[in-house]
């Protein structure tokens, strides 16, 4: 299969990765966590805030009955800035910046319209789909909406907020039909969504602001791991193709190797390496090629027609091309990517050639740009990043001298502790370990050991000396 030959075409800003009905039903950019989950909220409760501006939050608030004047008034504002809004770290350019609030209740994402809009509520549906048949877990979304609606203020200062905002939605939104389903790429990834949010739905231990704040972090990671996931077996997919041997590809969760937060990140650990392996293996480009991947299935469904399509197979992958379409079919797919591309023999490729170079003329593209100006960077591997990091529970992390690396912090070891615990007898350490690798976190054998560690310290580990030894998680 010759790479070479192709020339770098000016594809200015076409290459769209957009499938909306399956696998990346948005183009994500990255904003903070509280802008994307406010954006969630808001689709999953179906209301259309309207406002962005802070400013008729608090005027709603200084006329509410339990402020008395405008000093108190003042008091109560600095208060809810300082705990209930947050900031960039910087401006872009120079420029102020940007205040969010934080979704503590859904009054809040009901009323105030998050900056950078993304869509992002497309994703929530994709991760409430379920692949056989394609459909929406109905029961869990209506289970999530209930305990939305039936939230409660945490304390009275809340409360004047959340009346505030009432007065702030642009009327009653209108009951709205289920959302359509969108097909995951990697179905498992969705089943494990599910699963933990099922969990999480039963959790009656914390206030209200606080479950729905670690609400907001479970389903951040839950996309963070997506997007790997779907680079990662895009990755694998396509190597499959160059190599002919689509036939034994199936998209899964695959491993991915995290640290603890505070271990030392030296050479010979493969958590160390797994963000920027060497040969161009690691999560970055896989994220990075991610792109021209997705384009390349993309003009494939767009070559097939409507009627040749159905509700159980409404997209394609590439490997479910090959497999299910005509070789008449397959020829029109790889004649629109050539079409696309300005490939000068278009003539005599097939299908998974014609999708490989043009993975490979996307990069170019990119790559020929200033490293400011590439897309895969601004709206790829920088969305990756924003949804790791977080205030509390955090999944990335970058060190000077070390770079990006995927972490658990001792909060996010405690919360998946908890997801896998929650409710139910002591569970033992090396089934938690499963649970991690179903969600695409391996630990090596010396992570396992500071994991114990760090749950022993926060006393969630329960050692029984008269079962042999065993060691389990604590129920919280």
């Amino acid at each position: 299969m010759s790479l070479e030959q192709d020339s770098t075409p000016d594809f200015k800003d076409s290459v769209n990765r957009v499938l909306e009905e399956a696998f990346f039903p948005t183009s994500p950019a990255a904003t903070l966590r509280e802008s994307i989950f406010s954006e969630i909220l808001a689709g999953v409760l179906g209301a259309s805030p309207s406002t962005e501006d802070l400013d008729e939050l608090r005027e709603a608030m200084e006329a509410h009955e339990a402020v008395p004047d405008e000093a108190t008034a003042e008091q109560i504002w600095e208060v809810f800035e300082a705990s209930y809004t947050t900031t960039g770290e910087r401006g872009a350019r120079g420029k102020k910046a940007k205040r969010y609030v934080l979704p503590f209740h859904p009054s809040i994402a009901k009323a105030i319209k998050p900056k950078e809009t993304r869509n992002w509520g497309k994703w929530y549906r994709m991760l409430m789909t379920e692949t056989d048949p394609v459909a929406l877990n109905t029961s869990l979304h209506d289970s999530f909406v209930t305990r939305l609606e039936e939230m409660e203020a945490s304390n009275l200062f809340e409360q004047i907020f959340i009346d505030a905002a009432h007065e702030l939605q642009p009327g009653t939104a209108s009951q709205q039909a289920d959302p359509d389903p969108i097909k995951p790429y990697v179905a498992s990834c969705a089943t494990r969504f599910q699963e933990d949010l099922r969990v999480w739905l039963d959790d009656e231990y914390d206030s209200p602001t606080n479950w729905l704040q670690s609400t907001k972090d479970l389903f951040c990671f839950h996309f963070m791991m997506y997007y790997l996931q779907l680079s990662i077996n895009l990755r694998a997919e396509f190597q499959a193709a160059a190599d002919g041997e689509l036939e034994t590809f199936e998209p899964r969760i695959r491993e991915i190797y995290f640290g603890l937060w505070d271990e030392r990140a030296t050479h010979d650990r493969r958590f160390s390496k797994e963000w920027r392996e060497r040969d161009d293996q690691g999560l970055e480009r896989f994220v990075y090629d991610s792109w021209g991947r997705l384009a390349a299935l993309r003009l494939i469904n767009d070559a097939i027609p409507e009627s040749q399509t159905s509700a159980e197979q409404p997209v394609y992958t590439l490997s479910e091309a090959v497999e299910e379409l005509s070789e008449t079919q397959q020829q029109q797919c790889a004649a629109e990517i050539a079409t696309f591309a300005n490939f000068e023999d278009s003539g005599t490729m097939d299908l998974p050639t014609a999708a490989v170079r043009l993975v490979h003329a996307v990069r170019r593209y990119y790559e020929s740009r200033s490293k400011s100006n590439q897309t895969p960077i601004s709206m790829g591997v920088n969305v990756i990043r924003q949804l790791g990091e977080g205030q509390d529970r955090r999944y990335y992390r970058t060190q000077r001298k070390v770079g990006p690396t995927l972490r658990l912090n001792r909060s996010a070891l405690r919360f998946f502790a908890r997801l896998f615990a929650s409710g139910q007898d002591d569970k033992h350490y090396e089934q938690f370990l499963d649970y991690l690798r179903q969600r695409g976190i391996y630990l090596d054998s010396q992570s396992q050991n500071v994991a114990l560690e760090e749950l022993d310290e926060m006393g969630l580990i329960d050692r029984q000396s008269d079962s042999g030894g065993s060691v389990y998680v604590r129920a919280i």
